[in-house]
């Protein structure tokens, strides 16, 4: 989940989300979370994040965070990558979601990605199918 926070991805899954009626959590490191994420909770702790989701959604940690020194890898994987163990935490069920890109092994383990209760191929292959209708919406479909 990382610095979901600060990208325009975590802000309006959390707001529709919500509005949806999800109670929605959102974790990382204190130097990434916002003071706000109109909502979402706000945790620092992974594992409060995940405990009993219905549902995992991870999102990618931005490169330019790591270099602007907001967070330091090692640290970042150790207390924030969603790991067989942790994504024990959330009910069996429970899908595992990450729009892509993705960066592999970094905030989930890679194996993850692949794995049965994974739909992050789908979601991505989702995404470009429904930025492409919304693109054609836009520029060509007004008008019919």
């Amino acid at each position: 989940m990382g610095d979901i926070l600060h990208s325009r991805v975590a802000r309006s899954n959390a707001e529709l989300l919500s509005l949806l009626g999800a109670q929605v959590f959102c974790a990382g490191p204190s130097s990434l979370l916002p003071q706000d994420l109109p909502g979402a909770r706000l945790t620092p702790s992974l594992e409060e994040a995940l405990e009993e989701a219905d549902a995992v959604m991870v999102l990618r940690l931005q490169k330019e965070r790591m270099e602007a020194g907001l967070v330091h890898l090692e640290d970042y994987i150790a207390r924030y990558q969603v790991t067989e163990r942790r994504l024990a935490l959330a009910k069996p069920q429970a899908p595992l979601l990450h729009p892509g890109p993705m960066n592999r092994d970094v905030e989930l383990e890679g194996h993850l990605a692949d794995s049965a209760r994974s739909l992050v191929t789908r979601q991505v292959q989702n995404g470009v199918a429904v930025r492409m209708a919304v693109l054609y919406h836009l520029l060509v479909g007004k008008g019919r």
